[in-house]
């Protein structure tokens, strides 16, 4: 990745700084040498694939499928480009003279004079022991393509009365995913203590912040196991149906949202190790039924096929979708970061046992007596998802009629029950360990039930 102008700066971790004396220097792309891409190009992405399809036995009623593939994501399917152009603007304050009566300058001529600051090894530092003003984003020079491997095994059985069922193993292993910007200039664990947790010990103390903008470090790793039951659309009745029992690992960020909350995929940047577990998205047990039924009455049904009768009970059709699934997975964090450490994350408590109730209530969701803070200038010992969340119990009806008004005007009528039972789906707990309200449920995840009817003409 590059730039026709060369708008972009880089930096250097290791390289000595002119101003402080210590590592970490700001590099532009192309002065004074420097390379002119934001990072290495990743030439080794081969992504075979390989899929077959196996009649056991020459059988015609039964199937067994499977394949495998890696498959590479977009470079920048997290981030944009244009973040790190440290060096390349500025921000200018200009006040009237009169409270506004007089404007303070004019668009023809501009906002008068200002500066870059020059674009060499001291951008941006001050001496250790001075207050830093600068905070860098830069991109990793060794970045690389993130990507997964993909792979399933399905066997396939076709049943009486147009059906199918299916039984089938996937799984997809992600590998150097992009990740959100990790801060860096955290201070090490080996030399933290009283006396040590100020800005002049932290790895670049020439800078109030060092990110990486991100990085390819995430990983995840999901294995699912999925029964599956399909009645083909024939005497007036269409059924789907599947189980997913499956397990969702990660140490990277969710794309979009996200249905528990890790409160972030970073804590310690010395210590990754402690940011891989159940994924936010990890649902151990889910189960959906749909269907559709158009009821046997009516012309061309089997009953009350004819007469005034006919022309109220036929035409009608209902559907469903039901689901229902375990609770996500979550992490609870500290209202107050006693590290000390200017650390990446948060920081997460202490936990001294399971935090997980059998008689769970929205006053005390999870046992918050396990919970407590770590000492001063350490990080606590909970681990990634160790909370379930509430689960999901959702059903929603259609009833729907097709009226004929001559031969080209048809007529639908439609009545929808959303959340038709009005099942109470409980929102996540305050997962913040100090606040008066932790552990506690305040708010529903989905809405009650819910009616709509609606016409709709066709001509």
């Amino acid at each position: 990745m590059s730039d026709s102008n060369n708008v972009f700066n880089g930096f250097d971790p290791s390289a000595i700084n002119p101003v402080s004396g210590t590592p970490g220097v700001v590099k532009f792309m192309g002065v004074n040498g420097y390379r002119t891409t934001a990072y290495n190009g990743d030439y080794n992405n081969f992504g075979p694939r390989f899929g077959f399809a196996w009649k056991p036995f020459n059988s015609e009623k039964t199937v067994v499928r499977g394949g495998f593939g890696i498959f590479y994501s977009h470079p920048f399917d997290a981030g944009v480009p244009n973040q790190a152009t440290l060096g390349f603007s500025t921000n200018v304050s200009i006040t009237s003279p009169d409270n506004g009566l007089t404007f303070p300058f004019t668009l023809s001529k501009g906002p008068g004079n200002y500066s870059l600051a020059p674009l060499n090894d001291s951008f941006g530092a001050v001496p250790v022991g001075q207050t830093p003003t600068t905070a860098v984003t830069y991109f990793d020079v060794g970045r690389r393509t993130g990507y997964a491997e993909q792979f399933n095994l399905m066997i396939q059985r076709e049943l009486p009365g147009s059906s199918v069922i299916e039984v089938s193993v996937i799984g997809n292993d992600g590998r150097k995913l992009p990740n959100s910007t990790m801060a860096i200039n955290q201070i090490p664990p080996w030399i933290l203590g009283p006396g040590h947790s100020t800005q002049a010990y932290r790895p670049f103390p020439q800078f109030n912040g060092v990110s990486i903008i991100t990085p390819d470090l995430a990983t995840s790793n999901y294995y699912g196991g999925v029964i599956r039951f399909e009645k083909r659309f024939s005497h007036g009745l269409n059924v789907v149906t599947s189980y997913t029992r499956s397990k969702f690992l990660d140490a990277s960020t969710e794309a979009g949202t996200t249905i528990g909350n890790n409160n972030g995929p970073y804590s310690s940047y010395y210590d990754r190790r402690a940011d891989y577990g159940p994924s936010a998205n990890d649902i151990p047990n889910r189960f959906v039924f749909s269907a559709v039924y158009e009821l046997p009455f009516g012309s061309g049904k089997a009953w009350i096929s004819q007469g005034p009768a006919a022309l109220i009970v036929g035409g009608w059709s209902i559907s469903t979708v039901t689901t229902l699934q375990s609770g996500a997975p979550m992490t609870a964090v500290a209202q107050t970061n006693s590290c000390n450490c200017f650390s990446t994350g948060s920081l997460r408590p202490n936990v001294s046992g399971s935090p997980n109730l059998s008689n769970s209530s929205v006053a005390e969701w999870f046992n918050t007596s396990v919970f407590s803070q770590p000492a001063i200038y350490t990080f606590g010992n909970e681990g990634v998802g160790i909370i379930r969340a509430a689960g999901l119990v959702d059903t929603d009806l259609s009833i729907q009629r097709s009226f004929k008004i001559r031969e080209r005007f048809k007529l639908h009528v439609r009545g929808e029950f959303f959340n038709a039972t009005n099942h109470t789906n409980l929102g996540l707990p305050n997962l913040t360990y100090g606040s008066p309200t932790f552990g506690q449920i305040t708010s529903a995840a989905s809405n009650a039930r819910q009616i709509e009817t609606s016409l709709h003409l066709d001509f």
